[in-house]
């Protein structure tokens, strides 16, 4: 059930709409019978559209053809933003917005933990460094978790240069540790943090920042997850679970001014506010609500949670959040069976574990939490609701039943990770710094292809 077969994969692509380049280019359905195709406007990603490849060969004209269908109010909304920007000259005026945003680019630091994976921190280092951002307004802080071995810094050590690589160590266990280890060490007003089973869109920091430009008053920018590849059932099967996308519109969440009304569990809806693999805060910010709790997330008893709570802490902190889908990284999914299943578990465990570190922290959210709860349940169970209905026939029943086990693990997990941890300091009520007013920030533009 875990071994790789490219048959029962899907085909990964990008199309830029209108670009005369490969466009006699075609889809052989001898090696996939599906495709997820994401389109792109101008170099910014504006939906995905899933393609049948059965019926025979497609050429790149033609699924060219299906985007523009599929895509026609994503294709007018940003042709309409850029009209709307009224920028000089023949470039689009969402392309001269970023250079122009390149060009003012603060200094940022990117915290990437790890463990005992040299290969893969090789390529996301790689991956990270040739990106557009300028590398002399980069920073980078490696945090090797306890690694066996003294590979982690031996690649690190390749890098030295610009921009400037560092390298810390954290001996206690967990990503929650050892993003706690290198918040001490960030000297830039950003921080943006990912990990290593990653590579970047070229475009993913500047992205990053002008979600921050869009609004003085953001604290935490979140981006969009994508793929880097379905080959294997077992990657189809996480995307059918629910992956890491949280589609192609930019959102704001607030809880003072912007609450969503679209999201019915808002705001205990595990991972709607972004994941770990691409967040990024205001550095003052991260440090006034505490960081990250070292009892959640993997390497603890936890196993998870972890970039849920502190992104959700952070809202309800009263900190602006927004979610800039143009900022783009791609995961590289769990290819057999059996890590799956224990990932699944894992994400289940960690849900009702920073469920109850929240409610614990905030006891006046119990009533809102048991109101919701009978909508929650469904949620998980209904085999029609918007997690399960994705879900095709070969999906196995056994990772519904993986994720349910860990949900109802996860309360002693958190007592047990609580425990060997000691309890996480944190504000308990919105922050009055989250109540002042900020000053002005620079005024290029933070429009995203879906603001």
């Amino acid at each position: 059930m875990g071994e790789r077969t490219v048959e029962s994969g899907v085909l990964l692509w990008e199309v830029e709409l209108g670009a005369s380049a490969d466009a006699d280019a075609a889809w052989d359905p001898g090696k996939y019978q599906r495709a997820l195709v994401v389109g792109r406007l101008h170099g910014e990603a504006i939906g995905q559209v899933r393609v049948d490849l059965s019926g025979g060969r497609l050429t790149r004209t033609e699924v060219e053809g299906i985007l523009r269908r599929e895509l026609s109010v994503e294709t007018e909304r940003h042709i309409r933003q850029d009209r709307e920007a009224s920028v000089s000259g023949g470039e689009p005026a969402c392309a001269v917005l970023r250079e122009k945003a390149l060009a003012a680019a603060p200094p940022l630091t990117v915290v990437i933990p790890t463990r005992d994976r040299p290969e893969r921190l090789r390529r996301c280092l790689a991956s990270v460094i040739g990106g557009s951002y300028p590398r002399d307004r980069l920073e980078i802080v490696v945090v090797d978790n306890a690694s066996t071995t003294d590979a982690t810094k031996m690649v690190v050590e390749e890098f030295q240069g610009t921009p400037k690589v560092r390298y810390l160590f954290e001996a206690r266990s967990g990503s929650a540790s050892a993003r706690n280890r290198a918040l001490p060490e960030i000297r830039t007003e950003l921080v943006v943090f990912t990990d290593d089973d990653v590579r970047i869109d070229e475009h993913w920091l500047i992205e990053i920042v002008r979600g921050f430009w869009s609004d003085e008053r953001v604290d935490v920018v979140s981006g969009l997850l994508l793929p880097s590849s379905l080959d294997t059932p077992a990657q189809v099967w996480f995307e059918e679970y629910g992956g890491f996308s949280r589609g192609f519109v930019r959102r704001v969440f607030d809880v003072q001014e912007c609450w969503p009304l679209d999201e019915p569990l808002f705001p205990f809806s595990a991972g709607l506010f972004g994941t770990g693999n691409n967040m990024a805060f205001r550095t003052t910010a991260l440090r006034s609500i505490g960081g990250f709790d070292p009892a959640l997330g993997n390497g603890t008893p936890a196993l998870g949670g972890v970039d849920s709570e502190v992104l959700l802490r952070s809202v309800l902190l009263g900190h602006r959040l927004v979610y800039q889908p143009t900022a783009i990284v791609y995961h590289e999914h769990r290819q057999d069976y059996e890590a799956l299943k224990r990932q699944v578990f894992s994400y289940g465990t960690g849900l009702s574990a920073y469920l109850l570190k929240t409610l614990w922290a905030n006891p006046k959210l119990v009533p809102l939490f048991l109101t919701l709860l009978p909508k929650g349940v469904a949620f998980e169970v209904d085999p029609r609701s918007t997690k399960n209905s994705r879900k095709g026939g070969a999906y196995p029943r056994a990772l519904t039943l993986a994720e349910l086990r860990g949900i109802a693990y996860g309360p002693l997990a958190y007592l047990r990770s609580r425990h060997a941890y000691g309890p996480h300091t944190a504000p308990k009520a919105v922050s009055e710094a989250a109540r002042k007013p900020r000053p002005a920030r620079n005024a290029i533009s933070g429009r995203s292809a879906s603001s």
